[in-house]
């Protein structure tokens, strides 16, 4: 039996936008592994316990796979039970978190794809649900849910809104 997929899209809004550090993609990047296979003549990669940063971005997973372009790694796809990240957006936002049962990264794109119980909380907002896609550089997250799990958002109340009296029209 064919299952339906049901999917659903949305955008987590913040009250102000949410910039990343311009200099995250002007970094190198740095892994460090329990164990890796590095084979630039076969454009391959693999590792295992991994962790890789690039400026404020970092990403923790149990195991890596990736392929090379001009032997810098170019397209990882990252597992574990989960696999986490955290960003540092900006001064006033602070740090994003981040976590999927596997993760898939370009280095040369600004976003990263959280799938498998995907959860990001950003500003006090929060958004979970089976997929995950996430711009590194602005913040926007489209979301999908599946047939027997909807997307999850958790926006929190506006700081500082003064309380005004129901003004009657007659």
């Amino acid at each position: 039996m064919m299952k339906k997929i049901v999917s659903i899209t949305s955008i987590l809004m913040c009250s102000t936008y949410v910039y990343a550090l311009e200099s995250d993609f002007q970094q190198s990047i740095y892994i460090e592994a329990a164990d890796t296979l590095y084979s630039p003549n076969q454009s391959t990669f693999s590792a295992s316990n991994i962790q890789i940063k690039q400026g404020t971005i970092d990403i923790q997973a149990a195991k890596a796979i990736g392929t090379l372009k001009n032997g810098q790694p170019y397209q990882l796809t990252l597992t574990g039970s989960p696999v986490r990240f955290q960003q540092k957006v900006s001064e006033e936002k602070g740090v994003v978190y981040g976590k999927a049962n596997r993760v898939e990264y370009n280095t040369s794109a600004t976003e990263i794809v959280l799938k498998g119980n995907a959860s990001i909380i950003m500003d006090g907002s929060s958004i979970a649900g089976e997929t995950l896609r996430y711009n590194l550089t602005i913040g926007d997250i489209e979301a999908r849910g599946s047939s027997n799990k909807r997307v999850q958002m958790v926006i929190p109340p506006q700081k500082n809104v003064q309380m005004k009296p129901l003004i009657r029209s007659q």
